[in-house]
């Protein structure tokens, strides 16, 4: 964990997030997904074990989690929503998979039939020749709007690695890793008026350091208490 620094000023840096596994930040909320990634496959899977899934709200890491398993297991990695964009064949081929944001699949309704299809087939052939697949959604498996009855059987049968809203010592934490992310520095009050007064959600703290960014880009000025307070209050009206 970087230290927290005194108020400097911010250059206009590209942002850079960190997707190793030693950057994710792990608290009780996380902690199961997290061993999940860490823990699978350990070679005594039976054959229903081949397919695991990561449920939590927006932006609270599962990418992240994913990315870092893939990277793992040299995974490919594809998004639910463009699955028919892609050859079954070669999808089958791949020695592990993760589909990412299983709540999108049908964001169209022109290929929602395909892309169901195409994920039914892959958990086949995940259980059937043991390559390992990794999905993550916002919503619980019940909850997913799926068309398909034997998708939606499978997906509802999986045991799921629930992401938590955060506690208070990971919102701490994840501000000074979303502030680090884009070069800018601040100081402990900053995080410390933001952990009290915020939502507490992943997507809250997301948005609200890029107001942050935009904010202090714009002014050319370092990041202080007053400036956090103006932008809430705008935000608030």
């Amino acid at each position: 964990m970087p230290e927290l620094e005194g108020e400097q000023l911010v250059f206009d840096l590209p942002v850079r997030p960190a997707l190793d596994r030693e950057n994710f930040l792990v608290s009780d909320s996380n902690l199961r997904a997290v061993d999940t990634i860490d823990s699978w496959p350990s070679g005594s899977e039976i054959e229903t074990d081949y397919v695991k899934i990561i449920c939590g709200p927006a932006a609270c890491g599962k990418s992240h989690l994913a990315a870092v398993w893939g990277l793992k297991m040299d995974a490919y990695i594809l998004a639910a929503k463009d699955l028919h964009l892609h050859e079954l064949d070669q999808l089958m081929d791949e020695k592990a998979l993760v589909v990412d944001g299983v709540e999108n699949i049908g964001s169209d309704p022109l290929t929602q039939a395909a892309n169901e299809e195409i994920l039914f087939h892959l958990f086949n052939n995940a259980r059937q020749r043991r390559h390992p697949l990794l999905l993550t959604a916002s919503l619980a498996p019940g909850h997913l709007q799926i068309d398909l009855a034997d998708l939606k059987s499978r997906l509802s049968a999986l045991v799921v690695a629930t992401m938590l809203p955060p506690c208070d010592m990971l919102m701490r934490a994840i501000l000074v890793k979303l502030f680090t992310d884009r070069q800018l520095k601040t100081d402990e009050k900053v995080v410390s008026y933001l952990v009290s007064r915020l939502e507490r959600s992943f997507l809250s703290l997301n948005e609200i350091v890029s107001t942050i960014d935009r904010t202090t880009l714009s002014r050319k000025a370092p990041i202080t208490v007053p400036m956090v307070r103006e932008i809430m209050a705008h935000n608030d009206d």
